[in-house]
C-alpha cells in the first residue's frame, strides 16, 4: 500500500533553509501535543509549522488523515539540532490522535513514509544504529545534541514497543499495526539503562526529576505494582522505569 503526500502547506522558495541535506539519517519524531488530538491534528500541526517555521520545522507531519509535507525534502529542517539537521533529508512528525483505531492509522502512515523516503535517498532500514540509518530524536539527543527523548513514550502509549518499531521500519506492515505488549520487571536489585531515563518523583510519571546517558546503573530498593505494570523504586524514593525496552537486568 502507498500514500499520497499532501503539499498544501509546504514552505515557499523563500521559506525555510536553501541548503541541501547529506543523505545519512531519516529523523523520526511524534509532536508531543497531546492537546491537539482530535481530527486533523497533523494538518493543523502543518498549518502552525508553515506559519512558525523560523523557530522549528520538519519535513513532514503525519495522523490517521494523511501525510502533510512542510518542509521540502532534501533539504535541511530545523527538527533536531546540528548537526542532525544537515545530515537528515527527511524528519517526520508523528501527531497525536484520541484513539486506538485513529493510531493505528496514523502508524501506518508514518511507517511507510519513513521507508519510502529511507528508500529515496539511500538510508538503511536500520533504528538507533551506528552510522547511517533511522535515528529517533532521542537518539539525536544521546548521540549529538539536545534534549528530547521522542517519539518511544507516544508510541508505547499505544502499544508499539522500540522492538515492534524497529521490526516495522525494517520489514514494514502489511496491516493492522503490532501491538506487542512491553515486558515490565517484576523481580531485580540493580538495572543497567540501554537507552537515556528519566527519574520521576511519582509512580504515575508525571512529574520529572532527572535523566540518565544509557549506561547509567541503578540499584532498585523495590519494585512496586503500577496498575497491571510495574515501576522501580530507588533508594532515594524517586523511580525509573521496569520496562525492559529502557532497561536491562544485572542483578
Amino acid at each position: 500500500m502507498s500514500y499520497k503526500l499532501n503539499h498544501t502547506y509546504e514552505l515557499g522558495a523563500s521559506q525555510g533553509s536553501s541548503a541541501k541535506a547529506s543523505h545519512q539519517y531519516i529523523v523520526v519524531h511524534e509532536t508531543g501535543n497531546d492537546s491537539n488530538r482530535g481530527v486533523g491534528s497533523a494538518k493543523r500541526e502543518a498549518s502552525y509549522m508553515k506559519g512558525n517555521w523560523r523557530a522549528a520545522y520538519t519535513h513532514a507531519i503525519v495522523d490517521d488523515r494523511g501525510i502533510y509535507i512542510v518542509g521540502t525534502p532534501g533539504y535541511v529542517a530545523y527538527g533536531a539540532g546540528s548537526p542532525a539537521n544537515e545530515r537528515s533529508p527527511f524528519q517526520v512528525e508523528l501527531a497525536h490522535v484520541d484513539s486506538q483505531k485513529r493510531f493505528d492509522a496514523s502508524y501506518k502512515r508514518y511507517v511507510w513514509v519513513i521507508r519510502y523516503f529511507a528508500k529515496k535517498y539511500g538510508i538503511p532500514l536500520m533504528l538507533d544504529g551506528a552510522g547511517k540509518g533511522i535515528k529517533s530524536h532521542r537518539w539525536v539527543t544521546e548521540h549529538l545534541w539536545g534534549s528530547h527523548t521522542d517519539p518511544y513514550d507516544y508510541l508505547q502509549k499505544w502499544g508499539i514497543t522500540k522492538a515492534q518499531f524497529a521490526k516495522d521500519l525494517k520489514n514494514g506492515i502489511g496491516g493492522k499495526a503490532s501491538t506487542a505488549k512491553p515486558t515490565y520487571l517484576t523481580t531485580v536489585k540493580q538495572v543497567k539503562a540501554i537507552t537515556s531515563v528519566t527519574r520521576y518523583h511519582d509512580k504515575a510519571f508525571k512529574k520529572k526529576e532527572l535523566r540518565f546517558k544509557s549506561g547509567t546503573i541503578f540499584d532498585i530498593a523495590k519494585v512496586v505494582k503500577y496498575g497491571k505494570i510495574t515501576r522501580l523504586r530507588l533508594g532515594n524514593g524517586l523511580y525509573i522505569t521496569s520496562n525492559t525496552d529502557y532497561v536491562k537486568k544485572l542483578k
